[in-house]
């Protein structure tokens, strides 16, 4: 496959937000892989990052935004049990729709074949892929700094 457009970016801390890419396919593909990854490294805290002032933030924040409050063992539980970065991709073309990938996964392809008329599972097959392709990079929740992301567009 032909590589298309390709983009890095970095992500920090507490990051809540959408990013859109807009692409502009110059040659009709019958093929389009989009394939995002962000760094494994960043996705959940290690038991030695859990370091009292994480934990004392956490018992402060479930205080404050759900009133509720924790002892520490269930802050540091929190953190490294339920914690995690959750960053996720939404494609359109042209304003419609191509699909959406909400798994738990830090490296993930959306995958159209428009010869064999299959996709990726979150996906809409189609035939041709020309125009202005958005990609949006869904970030709801990023809980270390500097996360780096690749997204790459390739077609056929």
């Amino acid at each position: 496959m032909k590589e298309v457009y390709r983009v890095e970016g970095i992500v920090n801390r507490g990051f809540v937000g959408q990013i859109t890419y807009m692409v502009n396919l110059e040659e009709p593909f019958s093929k389009l892989d989009i394939h995002f990854v962000f760094d494994a490294s960043k996705r959940k805290f290690s038991p030695d990052e859990a370091t009292p002032e994480l934990i004392a933030d956490t018992v402060a924040v479930c205080k404050k935004n759900y009133d509720l409050d924790i002892d520490e063992n269930r802050a540091r539980g929190i953190i490294l049990g339920d914690m995690k970065t959750e960053i996720h991709t939404l494609a359109t073309l042209n304003d419609e729709f191509l699909g959406c990938i909400h798994r738990q996964m830090t490296d993930r392809h959306m995958f159209f074949d428009g010869v064999n008329g299959t996709a990726t599972e979150g996906c809409i097959p189609r035939e041709r892929f020309e125009g202005v392709l958005k990609v949006t990079v869904l970030a709801f929740n990023v809980i270390k700094d500097g996360t780096r992301y690749e997204l790459t567009v390739s077609g056929e």
